[in-house]
């Protein structure tokens, strides 16, 4: 068998046998560049673009493009990026598992969340405009609303199985969603309620479907990086 010769120095397999990106150092470029691209295409970043052309399109259409585009090609991007980094370890030695540094993942959550609070900012603004029917308004606080409980949900599984580190980190969203849900009940008082109604339910149904495919597309990525 020919001898394998190793383009990057990596830890020695005796002292360190599982390697991330982070100790590489020719890795550790397009990592870092996959974990910007991915934090500047996230859903939330890509709401509030959709939310900033809502304003200025006054049409759904130009929002759902603009904002599936960004978070579409930033998560090929980033998956490209973050494949590149791992391509200077062998796959024996891949160290997928390794929570990221906590500063890390804290900075990113922040950021997250601020970009999700500007972006619900701008769609419950422009909820509250009046050429905006009810059945709209009525749709959108039902899949808000799911969206919530569902966040709200993964803190209690997390804590469950003992990952308080995780679960700390989905605070942020949480707060920013209810906060958001506050929000479009001060602004809309005394205009037609969404609790309860077939339009809100259908909203409610459409994010548990948004939300199974994502759980479904997590699980087989899942399933793929750990695989041997």
């Amino acid at each position: 068998m020919p001898e394998l010769t190793e383009l990057v120095d990596l830890p020695d397999a005796d002292t360190q046998p599982l390697v991330h990106p982070l100790d590489v150092h020719a890795a550790r470029r397009p990592f870092l560049r996959a974990q910007l691209v991915a934090a500047l295409t996230s859903p939330p970043v890509g709401l509030c673009l959709a939310g900033i052309t809502w304003f200025a399109a006054q049409n759904f259409v130009a929002p759902l493009l603009a904002g599936s585009a960004v978070v579409g090609f930033g998560t090929l991007a980033a998956h490209v990026f973050r494949e590149q980094a791992w391509a200077f370890i062998p796959r024996k030695r891949q160290d997928r598992r390794r929570a990221l540094p906590l500063a890390w993942e804290l900075g990113s959550t922040l950021v997250l969340a601020a970009v999700l609070a500007v972006a619900l900012a701008l769609v419950v603004v422009r909820l509250a405009q009046p050429d905006i029917s009810v059945e709209v308004r009525q749709f959108t606080f039902g899949m808000a609303a799911v969206a919530g409980l569902l966040m709200a949900s993964e803190i209690l599984v997390r804590l469950a199985r003992r990952q308080g580190r995780r679960a700390l980190l989905t605070v942020p969203g949480v707060l920013v969603v209810a906060g958001s849900l506050t929000a479009y009940y001060v602004l809309l008082a005394g205009s037609p309620q969404p609790a309860a109604s077939p339009t809100a339910a259908a909203g409610a149904g459409m994010m548990l479907v948004v939300a199974a495919g994502v759980g479904t597309w997590k699980y087989i990525e899942h399933r793929r990086t750990v695989s041997p």
